[in-house]
């Protein structure tokens, strides 16, 4: 299991967003096509800038090992915070529930986090946290966000 798909800290995704070392607009598994050039040339919209934040934020989790620990945990959390609500208040109306669903699951991620001294372990361990990523509504939302970054973000 990697580290990112056993934290799953990333958006959806998030989840946001932190797929090894890409983004979800790279991210295998789409089931739209690749961006074409004129929705490259939007990349530098405020809503795809909050998501290259977001996937910086989270880049500290990206390359920790499951039982591995992450340095300044709480300073991450917050960070990843910060920069999932930016994204959220920043979706549009038609994904904005996809994002706050995701959120949930990654604020569940940080508290375990945060309260296991940045632990990763623990974030693997939780029953909830695998349940949660294998229900059906979190997956398709999850598919919903990769899909509209994938054909709106570059």
């Amino acid at each position: 299991m990697t580290a990112v798909r056993g934290l799953a800290l990333l958006v959806p995704a998030l989840i946001l967003i932190a797929g090894c070392g890409g983004s979800l607009a790279t991210s295998p598994g789409s089931s739209r096509p690749a961006a074409t050039s004129e929705a490259a040339a939007q990349a530098v919209s405020p809503f795809c800038e909050a998501v290259e934040a977001s996937r910086n934020a989270a880049q500290p989790v990206s390359g920790i090992g499951i039982g591995g620990r992450l340095d300044d945990v709480n300073q991450v959390a917050a960070e990843v915070r910060r920069a999932n609500q930016q994204v959220t208040n920043l979706a549009p109306q038609e994904i904005r529930a996809d994002f706050e669903r995701a959120n949930q699951l990654v604020e569940r991620q940080l508290e375990l986090l945060e309260s296991n001294g940045g632990d990763t372990l623990a974030v693997a361990r939780d029953p909830e946290i695998g349940q949660a990523r294998s229900d059906p509504d979190y997956q398709a939302a999850s598919q919903r966000i990769n899909d509209y970054v994938r054909s709106n973000c570059a």
